[in-house]
């Protein structure tokens, strides 16, 4: 698996989608449980010529959850194996003790070859990827209505009291990065949040 991923883009680019200039690397981050990745299946659904990219992780598969989207899972010797091998832009160990992941050989072929993507990031990650690729990120920055909100949202997904302690205990942090950002989206509704990433990905994506 370490071999392959060495080898291979995590992401199928079809030729009708290049354009003549440099690809484009949106950037989408902000508290866990804001819904980020909700918003990226609304937005994806509905522009064209945009690839997700997905981050490479050693947490476990969710119900609904496929390799490959949100994220491509391997085990913690494989993705040691790859950090070993420079095969990462950007990688954490989080609270969880899991690894997260930025393939950077899918990256640099995209933005070499006039590919726009998109991806989920935490903040730290962004910052790493917007002081390596300056001139080709869009950092765009979701956050909740409010603070009871995200912890509702949290306590819906997360069963574990000490987990969803340690997720908010980072927001603070989190949102300390939000000046860094060129875009802010409040996600207090799927279709008007939604509906403001679908500008935004179209008002750069659609540029030659």
């Amino acid at each position: 698996m370490v071999r392959e991923l060495l080898k291979e883009l995590v992401v199928n680019f079809q030729s009708k989608d290049k354009r003549t200039r440099k690809g484009i690397f949106f950037v989408v981050s902000g508290p866990s449980g804001v819904g980020k990745n909700t918003l990226l299946n609304y937005a994806l659904g509905r522009v064209e010529g945009i690839y997700y990219l997905p981050s490479i992780t050693t947490r476990s598969m969710r119900p609904g959850e496929v390799q490959g989207f949100p994220y491509f899972f391997v085990s913690k010797a494989e993705f040691e194996g790859m950090i070993t091998q420079g095969a990462f832009l950007e990688w954490k160990q989080i609270h969880t003790g899991d690894y997260y992941g930025t393939h950077l050989p899918t990256i640099v072929y995209a933005l070499e070859n006039g590919y726009d993507i998109v991806t989920d990031m935490d903040v730290l990650g962004c910052a790493e990827v917007m002081e390596r690729f300056p001139g080709n990120v869009v950092p765009i920055f979701i956050v909740p209505p409010n603070m009871e909100a995200l912890r509702r949202r949290l306590a819906g997904r997360e069963k574990d009291p000490a987990l969803i302690a340690r997720r908010m205990a980072r927001v603070d942090m989190e949102m300390g990065f939000i000046d860094r950002y060129r875009h802010v989206i409040v996600n207090d509704d799927l279709e008007r949040a939604g509906k403001e990433l679908v500008r935004i990905l179209e008002q750069y994506s659609q540029r030659d």
